[in-house]
């Protein structure tokens, strides 16, 4: 993960489906954060997470994505980032 990952709305939108759709313990088995560069501790930068901070370089593609996220509430889907990140980190570290 590079340091744009947490800015990056489509992201965190495979993450929130990730936790959605599988059990707590298969995400946290799935999910492998690989720093890229000296900035990519994306750990830190989702445990603050909010999604108007992030965006889509498409304008079209970011309206409706931000349309199926309020469905669930934007409250919601940041979180879910959040508490995921906070499990994460808790488990184990980045290789």
């Amino acid at each position: 993960c590079g340091p744009s990952y947490a800015q990056r709305l489509w992201c965190a939108w495979e993450l929130f489906i990730l936790v959605s759709f599988a059990r707590e313990e298969q995400a946290l088995e799935r999910a492998v954060v690989r720093p890229l560069g000296r900035d990519g501790n994306v750990l830190e930068q989702f445990a603050d997470f909010d999604a108007a901070n992030s965006h889509c370089y498409d304008p079209n593609e970011e309206m409706r994505l931000r349309q199926v996220i309020e469905t669930v509430s934007n409250n919601c889907f940041n979180q879910r980032i959040r508490t995921m990140t906070e499990k994460f980190r808790g488990v184990r570290r980045s290789p």
